[in-house]
């Protein structure tokens, strides 16, 4: 009879500690803040796009068909991590701040 009792409280203590696990994911679940989505503003393909995540996640763009310039923000250990790159004909170029 004893290990009937101590079976079942196991089972509620595992039921409880998954309904507390499930309520932490949710508050943990990435929400869009900002989305922007300019695209042909002057009639030759120049375009602007921003998106910031409430998980410290930014990302921006403008550009054209011939390049493009940017930024990226990541969470990091110490704070963010800042990325500027331009894109063009001669490839990618990052530069972590």
């Amino acid at each position: 009879m004893l290990n009937h009792k101590f079976l079942l409280l196991l089972v509620v203590l595992l039921c409880a500690s998954f309904s507390f696990t499930l309520a932490d994911v949710k508050e943990l679940e990435p929400v869009l803040i900002k989305h922007v989505n300019q695209q042909n503003l002057d009639g030759a393909g120049q375009y602007n796009h921003e998106i910031e995540v409430n998980n410290g996640i930014r990302a921006s763009a403008k550009g054209n068909v011939n390049s493009v310039q940017g930024e990226y923000f990541l969470p990091g250990e110490e704070g963010p991590i800042r990325v500027t790159y331009t894109a063009d004909a001669t490839g990618f170029h990052p530069h972590i701040n």
